[in-house]
């Protein structure tokens, strides 16, 4: 998917910035405001581009909103500045790159459903993280042949990467044992597989288990696969001793970051 283009980024800027500003600006809960947003002119006027040629500033807008709905103080729940500044940003994004209205994709992810996607794309870069995030609830405008095609070379993928059950492999690791990555503490050693490539064009992430301090680099054999339904790219499990693990042993092991996904244990042969 292309880029955000210059008047797309505005827009995704401007949205952002509004939602960030409502946190203090307004007394009841982000996910009411994330829907009078969604159902409001201003947002029709992002929809339609014609925001950015308004004289309104984005603290008019919240002002605009409360006209059209009325005073509230219902509703409890605020999000963070952070959280509803990538909220709106993304929203915009998915209306841009889907060609959807904001009703629409409201209507894919309120105010409560969004905020959880949070913690996992915040800091993936916004394009992507749209992409991801529709993959997710299995949104594809597509024609029916490229359909079949993402379908086909999605199994390919799964296919290619069985063959390397029970192989040895070596991991660079870029996320050790503590690594912080978005809020995300890394509870097992994690990293990629040079001589492998992933669907998303980059080289094949793994976990490394049966290690309990942080390394740079791992030479193991490939026990396990985490098939994720909900994301283009699998990952794999590597283990440098014990070569038997059970599925709800690697279930929890990984649970730090794959409770974020849905997906299905595929093991080696000799582990089932």
């Amino acid at each position: 998917m292309t880029p955000l283009d210059f008047i797309e980024l505005k827009l995704c800027q401007a949205q952002a910035k509004i939602f960030e500003l409502s946190v203090g600006k307004t007394n009841y809960s982000s996910p009411v405001f994330i829907r009078r947003f969604a159902y409001s002119s201003i947002a029709e006027s992002f929809d339609d581009k014609t925001y950015l040629y308004r004289s309104d500033t984005v603290y008019d807008a919240i002002g605009i909103i409360d006209e059209e709905f009325g005073k509230s103080s219902y509703g409890k729940v605020k999000y963070s500045p952070d959280e509803m500044f990538w909220i709106g940003y993304v929203y915009r994004c998915i209306c841009l790159k889907y060609h959807l209205s904001s009703k629409s994709v409201y209507k894919l992810f309120d105010g409560r459903k969004i905020v959880q996607y949070y913690n996992i794309f915040h800091t993936f870069d916004i394009v992507d993280a749209a992409e991801r995030m529709m993959e997710s609830i299995g949104y594809d405008n597509s024609p029916v042949q490229e359909k079949a095609y993402k379908v086909a070379k999605r199994l390919f993928y799964t296919q290619k990467l069985k063959r390397l059950l029970g192989q040895d492999v070596n991991v660079l690791i870029d996320r050790p044992i503590g690594y912080d990555h978005g809020g995300i503490r890394y509870k097992l050693n994690y990293g990629y597989i040079k001589d492998v490539k992933a669907l998303d064009g980059e080289y094949q992430d793994a976990y490394v288990l049966g290690v309990d301090k942080p390394l740079k680099n791992f030479k193991g054999k490939v026990i396990a696969i985490i098939n994720r339904k909900d994301d283009i790219e699998d990952k794999l499990i590597v283990s440098g001793g014990r070569e038997s693990y059970t599925k709800d042993e690697i279930k929890r092991a990984v649970a730090f970051q794959e409770k974020h996904f849905k997906s299905r244990i595929i093991l080696a042969p000799s582990s089932k």
